[in-house]
């Protein structure tokens, strides 16, 4: 009998497999009375689609680096080497942009950086002017702070930049580190996350700056990093890193241990050329901004893991789903 085309007998749940289904599954358990369980397994992230080419004009990019998406799905990305900032909708149409090279208010010189606040707000880590610059939701100039120097609320090519919960913008002050950190994070629970881009690997801190955890090292195998530059944290804490000249996303739980990786070197659909920033936003969708392909990727994060229980009852094949998809 064919697990796609099931006959039921007896009582309970009952669910067909297909044979789409069946190809995510791994048989982990049988017995003599012929019951088994089949456990899904969840792999890597799947792609979804992209958008963008080489170019100067509208959803146009050269070399972007930073990408954030808002609350209510807008995507953002520092398309650094335009000096200027593209917001496109959750489809990845275009739909707007501001700035242009300069030192003025609301121009920019290689931004790299980018966040959007809970109400809102727009922050621009405006890395060669060494500055920050806010813009409203509507991507009007608000606010600028920083200059070049190592003292501090000073900068040198600010890359990264987040903004908590409560308020607080953390910027990755790249060049005023010797390990270089260009990427940067906050958790729900407000710890921070960052980047550390020479040193090959993530440090975690709580809320008042205060060292947790590291984890990474270089290398090319599963939890080593080469020039990891983008961060993100999603709200189950999951850990995504841009591991930048591994042309490759990793991700971690929470405490940092690895659990899959997706992307290799290349110009098709799911390859990397040099990814840096990235993003998380709601529906499970993973936002990469694909630097040297010009491009923005996006996929979608694996099912979870859920059992299936089967059992041979009078004849039949009944199937009962244990667990599924929280």
């Amino acid at each position: 009998m064919s697990l796609s085309k099931v006959i039921n007998h007896g009582e309970g749940e009952k669910h067909s497999l297909s044979k789409a289904l069946l190809k995510s599954f791994s048989l982990v358990t049988a017995t003599a009375i012929g019951c088994i369980s089949i456990a899904t397994s969840a792999t890597a992230a799947s792609f979804s689609f992209a958008f963008g080419s080489g170019g100067s004009g509208n959803g146009q990019f050269n070399n972007p680096f930073g990408i954030a998406v808002g609350s209510g799905g807008n995507i953002y990305v520092a398309d650094t080497a335009n000096n200027r900032v593209q917001v496109f909708n959750s489809n990845g149409v275009f739909q707007s942009t501001f700035g242009s090279l300069g030192t003025g208010n609301g121009q920019f010189s290689s931004p790299s950086g980018i966040a959007v606040g809970s109400g809102g707000n727009i922050y621009v880590a405006d890395s060669d002017n060494n500055r920050v610059q806010v813009f409203n939701s509507s991507s009007v100039f608000q606010s600028t702070f920083g200059s070049s120097g190592t003292g501090n609320g000073q900068f040198g090519w600010p890359q990264g930049i987040a903004v908590g919960s409560g308020g607080n913008i953390y910027v990755a002050d790249t060049l005023n580190d010797l390990s270089m950190p260009q990427g940067i994070a906050v958790g729900s629970g407000g710890n921070i996350y960052v980047a550390d881009t020479a040193s090959n690997s993530v440090q975690v801190f709580d809320s008042g700056g205060t060292l947790l955890f590291t984890f990474g090292s270089f290398g090319t195998g599963n939890g080593e990093f080469f020039s990891p530059t983008g961060i993100t944290v999603d709200g189950g804490g999951k850990i995504y890193v841009a591991d930048t000249l591994n042309n490759r996303v990793q991700v971690f739980n929470p405490s940092g241990v690895f659990q899959y990786a997706f992307g290799s070197l290349g110009s098709g659909n799911g390859q990397f050329n040099n990814p840096s920033g990235i993003a998380v936003g709601g529906g499970g969708n993973i936002y990469v901004a694909d630097t040297f392909n010009n491009r923005v990727q996006v996929f979608r994060t694996p099912e979870p893991s859920s059992i299936i229980g089967l059992g041979i009852l009078g004849g039949g094949l009944v199937v009962r789903r244990l667990a599924k998809r929280g």
